[in-house]
């Protein structure tokens, strides 16, 4: 089991700073909470490219870190000090290391962990790597994401960006959702992230949680009912625990018409690392305050 204190973390976030501005690295995805919500504004980008490439595309994934995957997005379980879990998520470097904005940490950068234990805040967090996401099936939209890596990341790990649950305004603390959307989809001046406007189809079109991004990237909301969606699913080359995962989010969304995200994270191949998941209050980004 790898053991890692606050630290060492702390050292690779110096480094991987001056690597990630000067070198233009890639980030990893994180885990984000998994109940957590974040509220965050409409933006105008036009969906319908989005939306046909997503539907009809394949999902590339991993189950780990490799050359090649720099901005792909990474999901882990998150077993907090408390025994409750949850999801987190991050971006991929080029180099394979991950940045994230972790509990008790806030924004850095981090060597991949497999599984194993962080030591942060005088705290132990267990983390278990779950699957990796390709976000852009478009070469060109992933070579634009993996060139534009080290702006986006590199300032909020210099600055020390903290950790919150609820994301403020003007970047004065980050969850790690909130992180990974800011990267993905950067928002003017880089305070809050712009989503397309394919990615509102949630109940609430305000409140996204991981479970709504991970729908999103798989392209399953835009497809008509639930029999399509398992076609798609079916017809996908994808690790086991992500598969397990969409086919429980795609059972748990409206069976036809309008896509419903969940609000609970799916337990399948969670609950084989970590035990029952328990969820965690909402987390919220407040655009304005």
């Amino acid at each position: 089991m790898i053991r890692m204190s606050a630290l060492a973390l702390v050292v690779h976030t110096h480094l991987a700073c001056a690597t990630v501005v000067v070198d233009a690295g890639t980030a990893r995805d994180v885990p984000a909470t998994v109940p957590a919500r974040v509220v965050l504004p409409v933006s105008n980008t036009p969906a319908a490219a989005t939306v046909a490439a997503r539907s009809s595309r394949p999902l590339q994934s991993a189950t780990g870190v490799a050359p090649g995957q720099a901005g792909y997005v990474h999901y882990f379980l998150l077993r907090m000090p408390d025994d409750s879990t949850e999801v987190q998520v991050g971006i991929e470097l080029e180099d394979q290391r991950i940045a994230w904005s972790f509990p008790d940490l806030g924004v850095v950068i981090s060597p991949f962990i497999a599984g194993g234990e962080v030591q942060a805040g005088g705290k132990t967090y267990d983390v278990w790597h779950l699957y990796a996401i390709r976000p852009f099936p478009d070469d060109a939209a992933m070579a634009r994401l993996r060139k534009a890596l080290p702006a986006r990341i590199g300032p909020w790990v210099t600055a020390g960006i903290p950790y919150c649950l609820d994301d403020s305004p003007q970047n004065q603390c980050m969850s790690c959702l909130g992180f990974v959307l800011r990267v993905l989809f950067p928002g003017r001046g880089g305070d809050y992230p712009s989503l397309p406007r394919d990615f509102h189809y949630t109940t609430n079109p305000s409140q996204y949680t991981p479970n709504d991004l991970l729908l999103y990237l798989s392209g399953m909301p835009e497809l008509p009912n639930r029999n399509a969606r398992l076609q798609r699913l079916a017809q996908l080359n994808l690790p086991d625990d992500l598969r397990m995962d969409l086919e429980e989010l795609v059972h748990t969304m409206n069976p036809g018409g309008a896509s419903t995200a969940p609000r609970s994270v799916p337990l399948t191949s969670r609950q084989k690392r970590a035990g029952t998941v328990r969820n965690a209050p909402p987390q919220k980004l407040r655009p304005g305050l």
